[in-house]
């Protein structure tokens, strides 16, 4: 009798313990399936910052929607980005953030950027004010240990990846100081044949239309002693070369300023900035000129040194 109220009771306990467990999974369940995934809403910026080794470095802001009714904590958020189905970027998070229940939030990635995995799409790219990217986003949530794989799809404004991306493209190869040549000097000034080759290293055509650049005696830009700007207005087929010849008179009085030594070894430094202003389909872009070169007045040479930061 005795063991059967005792094996009654077990078996009551045991039904109770299976019903508390099948009630918290059931609870669990349902607030499970009120969960949701943190939503992508938009790209609020899209900044490049440097280009290093063929790769942009850039900086994205992401806007975030979680519709929960609690907050979540983002890690490990990584993503690819494609465009025409070829990576184009790939990036991370910069740091775990906190989606806020019922708010959107910004989170900023940092993103490796590979340029020449657009160069055949930059004719494309040109006629368009905007190009759709695919991005797939990894993350890890702290609301149950959730992982999630996104696919999404949205539009970014081509403007300034495509200024960059041209820019950048047509330094090196594209824009060299060709030879500086002295041409006569005395006291006051200094007179030079600068001379620059134009090399169009895109897969269309362009029109080159100006080119302004000043010459600084110190690569702080703080003294300057020489400008030239001149129109162009010449169009370039692609691997093409167009050659620009300049004369360029250089203030002495104020290159020597910058140090005594300069006089008394009879050498100067000078550093060329500015931009050529190139035209492709309507739009014009900016192509730094950066050059460094050495005048030796008692050697009567000049010699082209390497282009400056």
């Amino acid at each position: 009798m005795t063991i059967t109220r005792v094996m009654g009771f077990k078996n009551i306990l045991n039904s109770k313990i299976f019903l508390v467990f099948a009630t918290l999974f059931c609870v669990v369940f349902l607030i499970a399936q009120t969960v949701s995934y943190p939503d992508f809403k938009t790209i609020n910026s899209f900044k490049i910052h440097s280009f290093d080794d063929d790769i942009f470095k850039v900086s994205m802001n992401l806007e975030i929607h979680n519709n929960n009714w609690f907050t979540i904590r983002g890690k490990q958020i990584s993503f690819k980005i494609a465009y025409n189905n070829r990576i184009i970027a790939k990036g991370s998070s910069i740091e775990d953030i906190k989606f806020y229940r019922k708010t959107r939030t910004d989170l900023p990635i940092q993103i490796d950027f590979y340029p020449d995995s657009m160069q055949s799409d930059l004719r494309d790219i040109l006629l368009k004010d905007s190009i759709q990217i695919n991005i797939d986003l990894d993350a890890k949530f702290s609301i149950f240990r959730m992982s999630s794989h996104k696919n999404i799809k949205t539009w970014i404004k081509t403007d300034d990846l495509v200024n960059t991306l041209i820019a950048q493209s047509m330094k090196g190869d594209g824009l060299k100081l060709k030879s500086v040549e002295l041409v006569k000097t005395d006291i006051q000034e200094t007179v030079l044949n600068v001379c620059f080759d134009f090399k169009n290293t895109l897969n269309l055509p362009l029109e080159l239309k100006t080119m302004r650049y000043s010459i600084y005696a110190d690569d702080a830009h703080q003294n300057k002693v020489a400008d030239w700007n001149f129109k162009l207005n010449k169009v370039i087929q692609p691997n093409k070369f167009e050659t620009i010849n300049s004369e360029v008179i250089v203030d002495n009085i104020t290159s020597a300023l910058t140090g005594f030594t300069k006089i008394l070894n009879g050498k100067s430094d000078y550093f060329i900035g500015g931009y050529a202003f190139i035209a492709i389909k309507g739009r014009e872009i900016k192509i730094p000129i950066k050059q460094h070169f050495l005048v030796d007045f008692l050697a009567q040479k000049i010699t082209i040194l390497k282009t400056y930061e």
